[in-house]
């Protein structure tokens, strides 16, 4: 899955750190829930807030917590805007319930990742509350179409379009979402992790104003999975919306890790990012950034100099191809995805069959692109 050829979907590789992590982490079978079971991870996690939080360039004292990935990171995050905002409204969701909560409104893009949609099902919001952003050609969000905002209002912006790895325009939507006092979240699975980089940070500008973010360690940071990650500005907001309560719970005076996420039962996943992190350094994971992004660049414009078309430009990690026709589209994947050298996803884009790219694999080397170029181009004649 996460081999150098292999350019599907959004599947992140390998660190070897990360891999001698994972053996420590499952022999030592750890149980992350509170501080009394395991020390050793919940100081491993309150080390890795800290990190994460100054590598994204967060407010201090953020909240973090691990799950499983992004999917579960945007329950948890939206989980404690929908608790926040019905607060503000002057309603206690957890002792009245949701049957006659005050409304709260979901302004989200048209473009937005099919895990946003379920985790607000899961959450009970319908698509009637949900107000959808025309998007661009690219998949941004149109500022000029989003409604009016107000303290009732959930904003879920995007960084890393799944397709062609395009952002929102982060940084004027917080300023416009905090003049109204809307709750502003950030998806960005793989995309977040462009705040890492000198080179790539301008496109996520602006995202500390936001009040939640989910993002992956698994996908660009190479951790092995399973590991994603939610952040929260509101710690208390956040903790109090995820809590559970029992007589046998034993809290501790540091960091119970169960407080952060939906789980109790945990796998001690802050165990490879710790060693991913301590290994590469602020430097090193700018530099794994650059160097996937480069390989995309160099991607790109392999294949548009052989005759595909590019149809968008080239974001961050991931880009999007086409032929000339629908069947030729088709073909040339179905071609690609049986060559044994690489291997590429497929998807609709505006309604026409597109080859979807994705590099996110440190083991990826150009070598590795130069020869994916090939036989793209064998395919394609």
């Amino acid at each position: 899955m996460s081999g150098q050829g292999n350019f599907g979907f959004v599947n992140g590789g390998l660190l070897p750190v990360a891999h001698a992590a994972e053996w420590l982490a499952d022999t030592w079978n750890q149980n992350g829930a509170l501080s009394v079971m395991s020390p050793v991870t919940a100081q491993i996690e309150s080390v890795c807030e800290g990190w994460i939080t100054e590598l994204f360039g967060l407010e201090k004292g953020t909240a973090m917590g691990l799950v499983t990935g992004s999917s579960n990171a945007i329950i948890c995050a939206l989980a404690a805007a929908r608790n926040t905002l019905l607060k503000r409204q002057g309603y206690d969701l957890a002792e009245n319930g949701l049957r006659n909560a005050p409304a709260i409104r979901i302004v989200v893009g048209a473009d937005a990742h099919s895990s946003v949609k379920a985790a607000l099902s899961v959450l009970g919001f319908g698509k009637a509350e949900t107000e959808i952003v025309p998007t661009d050609e690219f998949g941004r969000m149109k500022i000029e179409n989003v409604p009016e905002l107000d303290n009732h209002t959930l904003l879920i912006l995007q960084a890393g379009n799944v397709n062609g790895g395009s952002y929102d325009p982060i940084d004027k939507l917080c300023d416009l979402a905090k003049e109204r006092g809307a709750w502003v979240h950030i998806d960005g699975a793989f995309g977040l992790w462009a705040a890492a980089s000198k080179k790539y940070r301008y496109l996520v500008k602006g995202m500390e104003k936001a009040d939640s973010w989910s993002t992956d360690a698994h996908k660009t940071l190479n951790a092995g999975y399973d590991c994603g990650i939610v952040l929260c500005r509101h710690r208390d907001e956040f903790t109090a919306a995820l809590q559970a309560s029992g007589a046998y719970i034993q809290y501790g005076e540091s960091r119970d890790g169960m407080l952060y996420t939906t789980e109790m039962s945990r796998r001690a996943r802050a165990v490879p990012l710790w060693a991913v992190l301590k290994s590469l350094g602020a430097k090193g994971v700018e530099q794994l950034i650059d160097t996937l992004c480069g390989h995309a660049e160099h991607f790109a414009a392999g294949l548009q100099k052989a005759g595909f078309e590019l149809v968008n430009p080239v974001f961050f990690n991931q880009f999007m191809v086409r032929c000339e026709t629908e069947r030729k589209t088709e073909h040339v994947l179905h071609e690609i995805q049986n060559s044994g050298i690489c291997w590429c996803s497929g998807s609709k884009w505006k309604g026409e069959s597109v080859i979807r790219v994705s590099i996110c694999s440190h083991a990826t080397t150009r070598e590795d692109i130069d020869k994916s170029i090939r036989v793209f181009c064998q395919a394609l004649h």
